[in-house]
């Protein structure tokens, strides 16, 4: 359990929507929108909560290349659904494009981030079969 926390705690963080936190207070809100609403950075920051998540998933995931990359793009888009649908829920709004656009942002961050994952270890794994073992 312990070992999951951090992916665990970063899914949780993905699925709330966080306008609900700083709704409350209007200068955190205003704060929120002037940050949040350009679309390149709605864009940078669905690939990067989603890439992180990409990474996460890969690494505790066992079997061959194409199954763990499968399930993690399987599981990545679950999370960008039901996040996309706890925002709808949360505005009170209906599906629109730009939910659909967000889903592919998120699935495009979900695979750099997995790739990401693979090609660091990858690197690792060479590294550690160049550098003589110690006698």
């Amino acid at each position: 359990m312990k070992r999951n926390l951090f992916l665990i705690l970063w899914i949780l963080g993905i699925l709330m929507p966080m306008a609900w936190l700083v709704r409350p207070s209007p200068m955190a809100y205003r704060l929120f929108n002037t940050l949040f609403s350009p679309a390149w950075m709605h864009i940078v920051m669905h690939t990067l909560l989603f890439a992180v998540l990409g990474a996460l998933l890969i690494q505790r995931l066992s079997g061959t290349f194409a199954r763990r990359i499968g399930f993690t793009l399987a599981l990545v888009l679950g999370a960008a659904i039901l996040q996309e649908g706890f925002q709808l829920l949360s505005r009170q709004t209906v599906l629109h494009p730009d939910n659909l656009f967000d889903i592919g942002v998120d699935m495009l961050g979900g695979l750099l981030g997995a790739m990401a994952a693979l090609a660091v270890r990858k690197i690792a794994v060479e590294r550690s079969a160049r550098t003589p073992a110690l006698s």
